[in-house]
């Protein structure tokens, strides 16, 4: 396996847990999205912030479920995913990507859906995370954008309960004092509320998208945040 960012803790005791669970979460997230109400082509998928990692279940679920459909599959990353054309031979792994704010390789509209599926958070800052939307948005027609809910009882890549409610501050203040400096910092773990995100989804996408944010709910709370997108000028159908 290519070395990755171990995002969720692949030593923990949770972490098999977590990861049946997640996947449920997944897929339910995949399933409310409308890809193409009425489907006339194959479509043109870009899943943005793909893992190497080949190992847990619910890596890369999207591509793989996009890939069931019969759509055709491009991959993009700040890692090095080109081990992935082991697991999906006919997946399109683009060159790597310098971390935001770069401006990304992809032409203007270039794809029918630009997924990111627990990538916001990791993109660091308010501003980087208003420039990763606005480059989903400038490269497809239509967007599908999960992250996590700042306001789930359980932080799923610490695995510590409420704390992450806290002020930011305090809460950074708090991993490091428990050796966890990684997600003490806000390039690698910035979460965000469901007002947030859509403060982020108004400022990136502005007149030009028509969008909604929804949650998919685990454990008694909504743990996952989903944007759904689409120009204006464009509809749910295919």
């Amino acid at each position: 396996m290519a070395n990755s960012i171990d995002y969720f803790g692949r030593n923990h005791w949770l972490s098999d847990i977590q990861q049946r669970v997640s996947l449920l979460a997944r897929r339910r997230m995949f399933e409310k999205c409308p890809w193409g109400q009425t489907k006339k082509k194959r479509l043109r998928i870009l899943d943005i912030g793909s893992t190497p990692d080949q190992e847990r279940g619910d890596s890369n679920c999207f591509i793989r479920w996009c890939m069931e459909r019969g759509d055709e599959v491009s991959a993009a990353s700040v890692e090095d995913i080109s081990v992935l054309k082991e697991s999906y031979p006919e997946l399109n792994v683009l060159d790597k990507l310098h971390p935001a704010p770069s401006k990304w390789i992809m032409k203007d509209v270039e794809y029918d859906w630009c997924i990111a599926s627990a990538v916001l958070e990791h993109v660091g800052s308010y501003n980087n995370q208003v420039h990763f939307l606005s480059e989903c948005a400038r490269i497809s027609q239509r967007l599908f954008i999960t992250t996590p809910n700042r306001y789930h009882w359980l932080e799923f890549h610490t695995k510590l309960p409420f704390i992450h409610w806290l002020p930011r501050k305090i809460h950074r203040w708090i991993l490091e004092c428990l050796g966890m400096p990684f997600w003490a910092q806000e390039d690698n773990l910035n979460l965000l509320s469901i007002h947030e995100l859509e403060s982020i989804a108004t400022k990136s996408l502005g007149s030009d998208f028509v969008f909604s944010v929804t949650s998919v709910w685990t454990l008694g709370m909504p743990s996952n945040l989903l944007l759904i997108a689409h120009r204006r000028s464009q509809s749910w159908s295919v």
